[in-house]
């Protein structure tokens, strides 16, 4: 009896000591023969030479519950909600600057295939030399409209990327 009390105290203070080295994680840097960084948690195989890279748990973590720049206690799920509503505005941003696009693209190609004018847009004028077409002032209206669709459908495209822009980096 004696003696396995011993043992099972031998063994839990050997748990307790291993505990700290096994909630530690390792970190393995590893450079292929062709110059490429590969840096892993697994071991590396008997024939690769790896480094280990020293970790510090308080880089790159998220302090729960700390204060805002306003000075409020904010937790992960209030992170997590303000990241959630950024992803679903960029992606609403997204949409309008494809809608732009479309509608520029559209306006693009009426301009281009609305060149030709349309009955009733043009006159024939009789010269001694001659017949000649002229285009009438409502070939030009349209044009101009034309043109005036284009303008507008860009100035969108170039608002919509804006905003977009103005949303910051993901």
């Amino acid at each position: 009896m004696r003696d396995t009390f011993a043992r099972l105290l031998a063994t839990t203070m050997c748990l307790m000591l291993a505990l700290p080295v096994a909630a530690e994680k390792l970190l393995y840097r590893h450079v292929d023969k062709d110059g490429k960084v590969t840096y892993t948690d697994k071991p590396p195989k008997e024939n690769e030479k790896a480094t280990v890279v020293k970790v510090d748990p308080n880089v790159n973590t998220i302090k729960l519950n700390s204060k805002d720049s306003s000075g409020k206690e904010q937790k992960f799920s209030d992170i997590k909600e303000r990241g959630d509503a950024r992803a679903a505005l960029r992606d609403k941003l997204q949409g309008e600057i494809k809608a732009a696009e479309t509608e520029r693209d559209k306006a693009k190609k009426a301009l281009e295939s609305g060149q030709d004018p349309l009955p009733g847009e043009t006159r024939i004028v009789v010269n001694k030399g001659g017949n000649s077409i002229m285009r009438l002032p409502e070939y030009h209206a349209r044009i101009s409209g034309l043109e005036e669709a284009l303008k507008k459908a860009e100035e969108k495209v170039r608002v919509a990327e804006s905003n977009f822009r103005r949303t910051g980096p993901d």
